[in-house]
């Protein structure tokens, strides 16, 4: 973790800083988006080009009782799908993703969707409904990972293989570092990034929990194993 480094204000969580205490929720005035505002001082990372797009086919997930579903890139059409995961969320589960109140998940996801700006994938049932979201959004050298599964299918590895696959898109785009922004309540998320083969490093700000992890230039994901507890 580059303790010296300040990254920009976001809007899909709290604003958070590696060497600053977080900033005030932006009000609904500020026109910001996550990733948008360049500092003058440095300019944001330049987005992988489309051949390093990693991570962009569709596979099958099989859970153990033998509900199969898909893995697969998401953008900018789900948006209408995945407002309606977020509205089958409970808001603990809400809170837990976004660091507070959900007041505007449409915004959000109008970024987060842009693949200008990352990578999202999405768990999928059979008939189309997203069960579980992840984005790996580019932060100059690094990238922040997020996940959200919707809570009846939580605990069943849904967000472990999205965190897979999102870290390894992150490896093919030349990125080594990956980091989490959460709470320590968050015991799903934290365990799966425990699974991630990846050396891990933990640092609490203001009751914020940074686990950033180390990728391995060239790696391999590993193989995802059969789903266990943890998201």
């Amino acid at each position: 973790m580059t303790a010296s480094r300040t990254r920009l204000e976001r809007l899909w969580h709290r604003p958070f800083h590696r060497s600053k205490h977080r900033c005030a929720v932006p009000d609904a005035q500020d026109t910001r988006l996550p990733g948008l505002a360049a500092s003058p001082a440095r300019p944001t990372r330049p987005h992988p080009a489309p051949a390093a797009r990693a991570g962009e086919a569709v596979s099958r997930l099989s859970l153990p009782d033998g509900t199969g579903l898909v893995l697969r890139p998401a953008g900018p059409a789900d948006k209408a799908a995945a407002l309606a995961m977020h509205g089958r969320c409970s808001p603990a589960a809400l809170r837990l993703r976004y660091h507070g109140p959900v007041r505007d998940a449409a915004r959000y996801l109008d970024h987060l969707l842009d693949p200008r700006h990352g990578r999202s994938l999405v768990a999928a049932a059979p008939d189309g409904r997203i069960l579980a979201l992840g984005h790996l959004m580019w932060d100059d050298e690094e990238a922040e990972l997020a996940v959200l599964v919707e809570d009846a299918w939580q605990r069943r590895g849904l967000g472990l293989a999205l965190l897979r696959r999102l870290t390894a898109a992150a490896r093919t785009a030349g990125i080594g570092t990956v980091y989490a922004v959460t709470q320590a309540a968050n015991t799903g998320l934290i365990a799966a990034m425990r699974r991630l083969a990846a050396p891990l490093d933990f640092r609490t700000e203001d009751g914020t929990l940074v686990i950033t992890a180390t990728l391995a230039a060239g790696a391999a994901a590993a193989p995802a194993p059969a789903p266990a507890p943890g998201r």
